[in-house]
């Protein structure tokens, strides 16, 4: 949702990371809306000067304490516009800074270390300038290795910022204090060419995995830089059956502690190693060859009620399911092109880009294991867990009705119709709102699936509302729409 889109097509509409706030341009006005889980939004709408909008962006709010000092008000927004680049705030909305000179073909914009800072990555990552709006000065970190945000990363809480450097012809790792940028450290990686870099969500740790040609190599780094392990394959490194890595993911910090466990490493031949953190050595492989046993999980296949393309699921048998994969027989390389934990750890669910049709969600509690598998017609696109408990969203692409899949431990999986435009590409999108609202549930029989209303759209309209229950058929709620128009 963050790349810039062609002149002749209506920019984006732009959700904040909560969901609790939308932006599009609307003809030559930004228009902001907010007040979306309520029977009737607001809109804020103001002028912009010229035209050639690139990005709108929202500042992560997921940094700030909700009952702490951060208000509504202090909210704020930017926009890309041709050479300069706008920071707004919000009730009423109005621009609190402007950046001019921007090179005109700068890779990439984004919100910094805060929301007082943006950064800016130029034309062939020369370098990358830091914006101080509350200091009216800059800075410049020279060579990054790429404008993506798996090339750098600030850590939660404090926010000293790591990134990837290539000056020459090796991978370099850098950390910055926070605000000022002085370094900490600075480390020449033994590596090929290095894919990205993620901090761990409780801040002890840094993940920086190589290309697959180098087989397995994840290098674990403290939080000021230092090199704590090197994960290799534990079959040795001349292994030919080693074929690499493919992504990481690190699970929630979680506990009294507040710690993340788990790091796991996908693979390019299927599997997924799961990494406890106190030695970083593989404790479980989980494979995405399934093994058809008696004792199989719940596998539940996709299947179209009528021609018109409403679906449901049905509970299949193994063997069933997985004979009819779309991709079984393409020779794609088997990995987990999608991988994400619930929210509190104790799921994990992934889609193997050789079967990309198939969700596989495996517990994790105790000796992990699958517990149950989602076949669809198409491939999947996207998977949502839900911000604070185990419900999944499925977005697969589709060219028939719009429509959700759901699944939950608690219940059957269901597949709900969502009435709004139909996308001529199949390909939707779908975000959960962060703050659960009570007040959508269907009263007083409580007949609900969640009461945590979601996004569901693209490019052509977007709609917020809620699944509910009626006999044995899930319903999408609307509470809201917006129509993406020029």
């Amino acid at each position: 949702m963050d790349s810039s889109t062609g002149p002749q097509r209506p920019m984006e509409l732009r959700l904040s990371d909560d969901g609790l706030y939308a932006a599009h341009m609307r003809g030559k006005d930004l228009a902001v809306f907010w007040k979306l889980a309520a029977e009737r939004k607001e809109i804020d709408l103001e002028r912009l000067k010229t035209n050639g909008l690139k990005t709108i962006k929202f500042a992560p709010t997921q940094r700030y304490d909700p009952d702490g000092p951060f208000a509504e008000k202090e909210r704020r927004l930017l926009t890309h516009q041709g050479v300069s680049v706008a920071v707004w705030k919000f009730h009423p909305l109005e621009q609190l800074a402007e950046i001019q000179n921007i090179e005109p073909e700068s890779l990439y914009v984004d919100f910094g270390g805060s929301e007082n800072e943006i950064i800016v990555f130029h034309n062939w990552n020369t370098k990358m300038t830091i914006y101080s709006l509350s200091s009216e000065r800059s800075m410049v970190i020279k060579s990054p290795k790429m404008a993506h945000p798996l090339g750098y990363g600030y850590r939660p809480k404090t926010r000293q910022f790591a990134i990837l450097l290539k000056p020459e012809t090796s991978d370099i790792l850098t950390i910055h204090e926070f605000q000022s940028y002085g370094l900490i450290n600075r480390t020449v990686l033994p590596t090929i060419d290095a894919q990205g870099l993620k901090w761990s969500p409780d801040g002890k740790w840094i993940a920086v995995w190589d290309i697959a040609i180098a087989g397995t190599k994840v290098l674990i780094f403290t939080a000021d830089g230092q090199l704590f392990r090197t994960y290799t394959n534990t079959s040795g490194p001349e292994d030919e059956n080693d074929t690499g890595v493919r992504q990481i993911e690190w699970s929630p910090a979680l506990g009294h502690s507040a710690t993340s466990e788990i790091l796991a490493v996908s693979k390019v031949n299927g599997n997924i190693d799961l990494l406890r953190t106190r030695t970083f050595s593989s404790s479980t492989t989980l494979s995405h060859v399934f093994q058809i046993e008696s004792t199989a999980p719940r596998i539940w296949r996709e299947k179209y009620m009528n021609a018109l393309g409403d679906a449901e699921y049905v509970e299949t048998s193994s063997s069933s399911a997985f004979s009819m994969s779309a991709d079984s027989s393409s020779g794609t390389p088997r990995s987990a092109s999608t991988m994400t934990f619930n929210a509190d750890g104790t799921l994990l669910a992934t889609v193997d880009s050789a079967k990309s049709n198939v969700v596989w969600i495996w517990s994790l509690d105790g000796t992990p294991g699958l517990t149950s598998a989602l076949v669809h017609e198409q491939p999947v696109r996207q998977l949502a867990w839900h911000p604070s408990t185990s419900q999944l969203l499925i977005n697969a692409i589709t060219n028939n009705l719009p429509s959700v899949r759901y699944w939950s431990p608690h219940s059957p999986p269901v597949i709900a119709r969502v009435p709004t435009k139909k996308c001529d590409s199949g390909r939707y999108e779908v975000k959960w709102l962060t703050v659960p609202d009570q007040r959508y549930l269907d009263e007083p029989s409580g007949d609900y699936i969640h009461d945590s209303p979601f996004w569901f759209g693209s490019n052509e309209e977007w709609v917020v509302g809620y699944l509910s229950e009626e006999g044995d058929a899930a319903y999408f709620r609307v509470i809201n729409s917006i129509v993406n128009s020029q």
